[in-house]
C-alpha cells in the first residue's frame, strides 16, 4: 500500500485572476478547515470567477464536501462562480454518491483558466548535501 499523499493547497490572485491548487488528501477536519479558509480568502476578493485545479486531489472527506457545499453557496451569494477543474473519476465518485457533482460546475482539466502558476508542478524542496552518506 502507498503512503497517503498529504493535504496540500496552493492560492493564486494575481492579473484578476484567482485559483486554487488541490492535492493530496482531503481527510480530516483540519484539512477541510485549510480548504474552507483558503475559498473564503478568495471569495473575498470580490474577483467573479474562482478557479480550482483538482487534477491531483486524491480524496474528500464528507467534512472536506461540506466546506465544498458552503464553499458553493457562499460564492453565489457573492456573485463569484467557483470552477472545479480536472476532478478524477474517484473523487467525481465520492461527490456523485452524495449527488454534490450536480450542484457544482464541473469541468475538465483542460477547460481551467485560472493562475497559471498554479498548474506548475512543484518539486519538493532540495535536501542539503549529507555529507556523512558521501553524496554531497
Amino acid at each position: 500500500m502507498g503512503i497517503a499523499t498529504p493535504f496540500t493547497v496552493r492560492m493564486s490572485n494575481q492579473h484578476n485572476k484567482a485559483g486554487l491548487s488541490l492535492r493530496g488528501y482531503c481527510s480530516s477536519a483540519a484539512t477541510a478547515q485549510q480548504l474552507e479558509e483558503a475559498v473564503t480568502e478568495l471569495v473575498a476578493t470580490g474577483l467573479p470567477f474562482i478557479w480550482v485545479d483538482c487534477r491531483y486531489l486524491a480524496f474528500l472527506s464528507w467534512q472536506a464536501q461540506r466546506v465544498i457545499f458552503n464553499a458553493h453557496q457562499q460564492a453565489r451569494l457573492a456573485g463569484c462562480t467557483l470552477y472545479w477543474c480536472g476532478f478524477s473519476p474517484a473523487v467525481l465518485a465520492q461527490l456523485a454518491e452524495t449527488g454534490l457533482h450536480l450542484l457544482l460546475h464541473v469541468l475538465p482539466a483542460s477547460s481551467y483558466q485560472g493562475p497559471a502558476a498554479l498548474l506548475q508542478e512543484v518539486s519538493p524542496s532540495p535536501r542539503p548535501p549529507r555529507p556523512w552518506l558521501g553524496n554531497n
